[in-house]
């Protein structure tokens, strides 16, 4: 009679009860089954790479299972009605979750696209800093770059810089991954953006956004403490630096200033208007969705030229580095260069006509010298070449007014220019040309002319896409976000039996909420804070505000004792594969323990524990 509780109930005759005078379920078979299913379900997350499952999948399948039998137990006492508005209220969650973490997502997709991350990267190996100073900067970068774009995109950035420096020192790389994931984790604890766990706090309403910064200190705590202990282990050295060069393409910064205004927008939603943030992300999706018509806009018009730019050989990035050094007299070797060329007098009237553009345009020298007929090759009414506008235009107006979308300024110094365009007049069927210009100045820096190189990129150049907002949302961790999903639906139905008011019980009644809390960090290690975080808000203890900012922090760090108890963790596994292990992190958890410990004491100590 006890696994069948519920067919005792309904063979009682009652139609129909209310949410108070449900039966307990929690030792039916309905809630036996929906245990072992979880249990079995979870158990093949942790084996992802192994077994090469996607996380999402048996937890999705799980939570359909689990509602199922819900949906059966509570139709057999005659409270459907109670399991569908739970279900409702489940799916509201999630959709909260959802919607703001798609935003967050894309927004950093499409930073990602105008290679942001990429720039920082290059700039980072390209220093020459000691490896005792990458360890350091990466962990402090982690730190503070946790809390805008989340922990495991952070790691991620900052594992590639640790591998890019460490090279084969296989100490160095193992000991700055540990340290990049308890900075990282540390870093997120104190924001809710930094963490699901946080967000899922902040959005519940138990934690207000200002109220997350007291968890400063003891996130500073508990990364600082195993940094400092760790260091002492690190090999000395300096790596040769690399010379690794990114520019982050055309909107990149507006992107950025974008996405912090669409963070400041979330949090006025909620703080102001008392609406879901959300729907503040959401209308930040919308500055980004305005902003990407406008830039694609842009980009269709320069979309042949950066193709073309994409397509100049690395072994020949500017051409005008080999003429500078002849000076005054770059006409005369002209024609030991590879690149089709010409130069011009101060007067605009052709001085050289090197053999490369002779075959290129099909016009001989001896036609074109002193003539101020150059630009009948390329064009077919007349017009100013770049190095007619390089001789005259000082301010950038006439090179902006004639080359408008279709050039960029050369490294060399000076007013030099490169373009690019299809000009239909040269060759059989028209050819993609990248030509650069600059002035040519005698030994007391007098311009006295210009000089103009042409390389023909008809068929290399490459693939450029205009920035796309709907193609950065469908770039989403998509499994990630179902993978919520199936865990969020999974504990809000084994609550439905009773098991998170029982376990709340156990833990926050026998325990006491620091306990309670503390041990909150410790399982978010083992199983992962996401569904431990859950639970809790689904358990719903009654706590002062320092003991939900206590199991914030702790749901936040605890997970970086193990390699699998984050997602910044598990993501330096596949990336540092064989170099960072689960047993390298292991050796260090003693001290990562200590600074979580710590933490805890730090935040006690300066915030109170409420009781």
């Amino acid at each position: 009679m006890c696994l069948f509780p519920v067919a005792a109930w309904a063979g009682s005759g009652s139609a129909s009860i209310s949410l108070d005078q449900l039966p307990d379920l929690s030792a039916s078979f309905y809630g036996y089954a929906s245990v072992a299913i979880f249990i079995m379900a979870y158990a093949l997350v942790p084996l992802e790479n192994n077994i090469h499952l996607l996380k999402s999948k048996p937890v999705l399948f799980a939570a359909g299972v689990i509602w199922i039998l819900v949906a059966v137990a509570f139709n057999e006492i005659g409270a459907s009605e109670i399991a569908h508005e739970a279900i409702r209220h489940a799916i509201i969650e999630y959709a909260e979750l959802f919607l703001f973490l798609l935003v967050a997502m894309t927004y950093i997709n499409a930073l990602e696209d105008r290679n942001v991350f990429k720039a920082l990267r290059a700039y980072l190996v390209s220093r020459g800093y000691s490896l005792r100073k990458v360890f350091w900067v990466t962990g402090a970068l982690a730190f503070v770059i946790s809390p805008i774009a989340d922990n495991l995109t952070t790691a991620l950035l900052m594992g590639a810089v640790v591998m890019a420096v460490g090279g084969k020192d296989v100490k160095f790389i193992s000991l700055s991954c540990i340290n990049v994931v308890v900075a990282a984790n540390a870093g997120g604890a104190f924001s809710p953006f930094g963490d699901i766990t946080t967000l899922m706090v902040w959005q519940k309403g138990k934690v207000e956004f200002l109220q997350f910064l007291p968890l400063l200190i003891p996130s500073v705590v508990n990364w600082i403490i195993p940094a400092v202990l760790m260091s002492f282990a690190l090999p000395e050295g300096t790596p040769q630096a690399t010379q690794e060069k990114s520019k982050m393409k055309r909107g990149a910064k507006v992107m950025m200033v974008l996405f912090l205004a669409t963070i400041v927008t979330a949090v006025s939603f909620h703080s102001f208007l008392h609406l879901p943030p959300a729907a503040g992300m959401m209308f930040g999706l919308g500055y980004l969705g305005l902003y990407s018509f406008y830039l694609k806009r842009l980009e269709g018009r320069t979309y042949m030229t950066d193709s073309i730019f994409g397509g100049r050989s690395e072994a020949h990035k500017n051409p005008l580095n080999v003429l500078r050094a002849y000076g005054k007299d770059i006409g005369h070797h002209l024609n030991d260069q590879p690149y089709p060329a010409f130069m011009l007098d101060q007067d605009h009237k052709v001085t050289h006509w090197n053999t490369a553009l002779e075959d290129l345009t099909g016009f001989k020298a001896k036609d074109m010298m002193g003539t101020g007929d150059h630009w009948k090759e390329f064009y077919q009414d007349q017009r100013p070449t770049l190095a007619d506008v390089v001789l005259e235009d000082e301010s950038g107006t006439e090179v902006h007014q004639h080359y408008r979308g279709l050039y960029r300024d050369n490294p060399l110094d000076g007013n030099s220019y490169d373009a690019a365009n299809f000009f239909e007049n040269i060759g059989n069927s028209g050819a993609y040309l990248m030509f650069s210009a600059a002035p040519v100045t005698d030994e007391h820096g007098k311009t006295v002319g210009a000089v103009e190189l042409f390389e023909d990129m008809t068929d290399k150049r490459v693939d450029v896409k205009e920035f796309d907002v709907m193609e950065r949302v469908s770039r989403a961790e998509w499994d990630t976000l179902l993978f919520f999903y199936g865990v969020i639906m999974c504990v809000a139905g084994l609550s439905q039996f009773g098991y998170m008011a029982m376990v709340s019980e156990l833990m926050y009644s026998d325990l006491g909420p620091v306990w309670a809390n503390t041990l909150v960090g410790v399982l978010s290690a083992i199983v992962d804070n996401i569904p431990v975080m859950f639970a809790v808000l689904t358990m719903d203890p009654v706590m002062p505000l320092e003991q939900w900012q206590l199991v914030t922090l702790t749901a936040g760090v605890g997970g970086s004792m193990l390699a699998i108890g984050s997602a910044a963790g598990v993501a330096l596994l596949g990336t540092a594969r064989g170099v960072y292990t689960f047993a390298s992190h292991l050796k260090w958890m003693p001290v990562i323990a200590l600074g979580y410990a710590a933490s805890i004491g730090v935040h006690l100590l300066i915030n109170g524990s409420g009781l």
